[in-house]
């Protein structure tokens, strides 16, 4: 009889599977659910203390990407230490935490041996400790408790936090040397920035705390008026300024003032147009001269003060504006912030309410919308994205529906002259992404959201109050409608909603790194880190200045000229174009070569006559070339010859009548499959037909 051998390891197996059978089958979920809802902090900490530990006393090890694209396990070293503390925020999530903490299920039953709940002491208690963790893990990561505690640690680490763990582990003495002076460094630039900022961010304002400034509140919702009021006494005044939140809003005010016999320059990041004999300026936000006087400034749409992205720059406009009377006009979410941040100015102010001029109601005879049977003369219809305009507009045209476009990535002459045709009655509707819902004033008889969910640059998420709102406060335009209406092709009650819901004050705005701040020593990138990490005062917040800080590592890698950086990220840039992004950083390496770039090159590369009107590519291939005509404005401004302005000028003019000629022809491409070329709907999630993805599937499965 042959002898039978035994797989050991099999049989091991088999008895912790039938083990984390029977406790997963025990695991009681709604205890540990409410000890966790009421303990995650402690339960987190005790996670955080043993990975500040590890860090401490281990040989650490992360799964780094090959050159062959293989992920493998490896310890770090003494050239990576640097970039493992500096990127060690960034990279947690629970993946990471897991490669650092295999053994993290047991720090948390250990610290559930705190609770004083007999259910889950009596669960850990009856078992081996190796299942129980598992079975906790699991469960965290199912429920998403886990986000919790990565969610702790991530606000309690910092760079200096994970260098000082690893500055003292016995088996990274020697790499960690060199690391040890650029981080003293760091940390005596922070001193210096913590000891420069002063408790009262008013104090960073010290001109505007010398005057005397009126504020003129101006609260109402859209179509209420309270802009054109407070441009009304701004035409009055001796000499004044615009703060606007687009450049198709400052051009806009630029053209009624001079209209109407108030000569108006214009200011904006990309162009300049000084009108002759102008005491009056129409500008961008981000324009504002904080060291230029003015009799009178208008702050359009300042609860924009709240935006992470931008808000800092309404939050100093209000805190520095050198203006004897400041008429600031927001929504009412914003009304208590506002007076806040006057009141700690020492300011005087009045608030002027203002109602709607139209009444705004949801249209209940299209709750069930059908696109485009449905589609109405004076509709503006709303998605998030540029392809989707595009797709929008291809179908629309396709049922002979003549339509105008909006967004935020076509020339802002383009988006005026879309925005004219659609006033004048040249086409019937308009597409339009949220730039819509930024003061631009349209005869539009209906809102009509095509999409519910936007992508806010970090994640795709649904629509708040705040901007459903904004957008739909566009409906009913004072004087052609008597009613403004409202509708949506999904999710009707949820866009009912929140249009009527009430408005939930705003609880913090931005607040911008100071100027001068710039100028202390050490990299760009790092005081703009630095200067993040100090937590703000009271009702302010640092916002997300994470665009900037990539922009000045980028010039950083190519030499660290900090008095040529600081001008080089003032000027406006998207870093997410590829071919825009590309020159801007071949004009930072010549200039730092000492060499003067060709901007006759650069113009001819990117000149209208190298698009094919007829290419399906035509619109984006413009729309880059004008972007990349505006960052040769405003450099030009900066570094230039000022005569190559009004030559830049005239080469985006012509991009533009391209644009004009383009869309005139109202033949936009409607989406396809990228396999067939098939058509497609615009609300088709996906870039593959049905029919190809079941012959591509049938293969795959052969």
């Amino acid at each position: 009889m042959k002898k039978r051998y035994t797989n050991k390891n099999a049989a091991k197996r088999r008895n912790f599977n039938k083990e984390l059978k029977e406790v997963r089958g025990r695991f009681p979920q709604e205890a540990f659910d409410s000890y966790f809802k009421r303990e995650h902090d402690r339960i987190a900490f005790a996670v955080y203390s043993e990975l500040l530990n590890i860090l401490k006393t281990e040989r650490i090890y992360t799964n780094i990407r090959t050159e062959y694209g293989k992920m493998e396990k490896q310890e770090i070293s003494g050239s990576n230490i640097e970039r493992f503390c500096r990127d060690f925020e960034r990279r947690m999530n629970n993946t990471y935490l897991s490669e650092l903490m295999p053994e993290i299920g047991h720090v948390i039953v250990d610290a559930l041996w705190e609770s004083d709940d007999a259910e889950i002491l009596g669960f850990i208690s009856e078992g081996k400790k190796k299942a129980i963790s598992k079975v906790i893990m699991k469960y965290l990561r199912e429920s998403k408790h886990i986000k919790d505690i990565v969610s702790y640690i991530k606000n309690n680490v910092s760079e200096q936090v994970i260098f000082e763990q690893i500055v003292v582990n016995p088996h990274y003495q020697k790499g960690v040397r060199r690391y040890q002076k650029v981080m003293e460094a760091r940390k005596l630039l922070f001193e210096n920035i913590e000891t420069s900022t002063p408790d009262d961010y008013t104090k960073l304002y010290p001109m505007a705390r010398e005057m005397e400034r009126r504020f003129i509140i101006h609260i109402g919702p859209t179509n209420s008026g309270k802009t054109y009021q407070a441009l009304e006494d701004l035409k009055r005044a001796e000499n004044g300024i615009y703060l606007a939140p687009l450049r198709l809003l400052a051009y806009e005010q630029y053209e009624r003032m001079n209209s109407e016999g108030v000569p108006c320059s214009m200011i904006t990041g990309e162009e300049r147009i000084l009108m002759p004999g102008a005491f009056h300026q129409s500008s961008t936000i981000e324009m504002l001269d904080l060291e230029e006087e003015w009799d009178m400034a208008v702050i359009d749409e300042a609860q924009m003060a709240a935006d992470r992205q931008r808000g800092g720059y309404w939050t100093a406009a209000i805190l520095g504006a050198r203006a004897k009377t400041v008429h600031i006009c927001a929504s009412p979410d914003a009304e208590a912030l506002i007076i806040r941040m006057i009141e700690s100015c020492k300011d005087t102010y009045e608030v002027q309410y203002h109602e709607r001029k139209t009444p705004l109601v949801m249209d209940e005879a299209a709750r069930d919308f059908d696109f485009p049977s449905d589609v109405q003369k004076g509709d503006a219809l709303i998605v998030f994205s540029r392809k989707d305009v595009h797709s929008v507009a291809a179908e629309l045209q396709q049922h002979n529906i003549k339509c105008s476009i909006i967004y935020g990535s076509l020339p802002y002459d383009v988006r005026h002259r879309e925005a004219r045709k659609f006033a004048e009655g040249d086409t019937d509707v308009v597409v339009a992404t949220d730039a819509i819902g930024m003061g631009m004033n349209l005869p539009i008889r209906r809102i009509v959201f095509l999409q519910t969910i936007k992508f806010d640059g970090v994640d795709e998420r649904p629509l708040n109050s705040s901007e459903v709102k904004q957008i739909a406060g566009r409906a009913g335009r004072y004087g052609i409608y008597d009613t403004g209406y409202v509708t949506s092709y999904y999710d009707f009650e949820t866009i009912e909603g929140l249009l009527f819901s009430r408005m939930v004050p705003l609880r913090q705005v931005m607040i911008n790194i100071p100027e001068d701040f710039l100028h202390k020593d050490g990299r760009i990138s790092a005081i703009l880190e630095t200067w993040n990490k100090i937590p703000a005062e009271k009702y302010y917040n640092k916002g997300d200045i994470s665009e900037k800080i990539s922009i000045a590592k980028a010039l950083e890698g190519i030499k660290d000229n900090r008095e040529l950086i600081r001008k080089f990220i003032r000027i406006p840039i998207n870093e997410d174009n590829r071919d825009i992004f590309g020159v801007y950083l071949d004009y930072y390496r010549m200039v730092n070569g000492g060499r003067q770039p060709d901007i006759n090159r650069t113009m001819t590369e990117y000149c209208a006559d190298t698009v094919d009107e007829e290419d399906k590519n035509a619109l984006l291939q413009l729309e880059t070339a004008s972007a990349i005509y505006d960052f040769l404005y405003s450099f030009s401004r900066v570094f230039g010859d000022v005569d190559d302005l009004n030559r830049i000028l005239e080469g985006k003019r012509l991009i533009s009548e391209k644009i004009f000629r383009i869309l005139d022809k109202q033949k936009l491409n409607l989406r396809a499959c990228a396999y067939c070329g098939k058509k497609l709907k615009w609300s088709y999630k996906f870039n593959m037909c049905q029919e190809c993805f079941r012959k591509r599937h049938k293969w795959g499965r052969g």
